[in-house]
């Protein structure tokens, strides 16, 4: 279980295929637990975190979010693969939540979970 802590900020642009709206942009800040393997350059994680973004809402149709405006909570559990000591390729199952936090009503928010995939660089 020997391991450290990070902390990040992570910039989202996603898509979204399903529903009326059509994208999302974010940020989130969050910390992350790296599970250390010993000499292994595969490296385990969980991570979570919370932030802010804006989704193109259409608050006149049924089922569509009532503001651009959102909150997001996410949740992620991965593997990196340590390239040098800065530079990390990673993968996962990421677990979002979109809402605006009753700031309009009704308030139907967005769930997704779906693969993460990146490259961080800690400093």
């Amino acid at each position: 279980m020997r391991g450290y802590n990070q902390f990040y900020v992570l910039a989202m642009a996603e898509p979204i295929f399903r529903g009326p709206e059509n994208h999302y942009f974010g940020l989130s800040f969050g910390c992350r637990y790296n599970f250390v393997q010993g000499n292994s350059r595969f490296i385990p994680y969980f991570s979570g975190g919370a932030g802010l973004g804006w989704i193109d809402s259409h608050a006149n149709i049924p089922g569509a979010q009532g503001q651009d405006f959102t909150f997001n909570i996410l949740a992620a559990a991965g593997l990196s693969y340590k390239i040098d000591d800065h530079w990390k390729l990673e993968t996962g199952l990421l677990y979002q939540h979109f809402s605006n936090a009753g700031q309009t009503s009704p308030n139907p928010s967005l769930n997704a979970l779906g693969p993460q995939v990146g490259v961080s660089y800690s400093f």
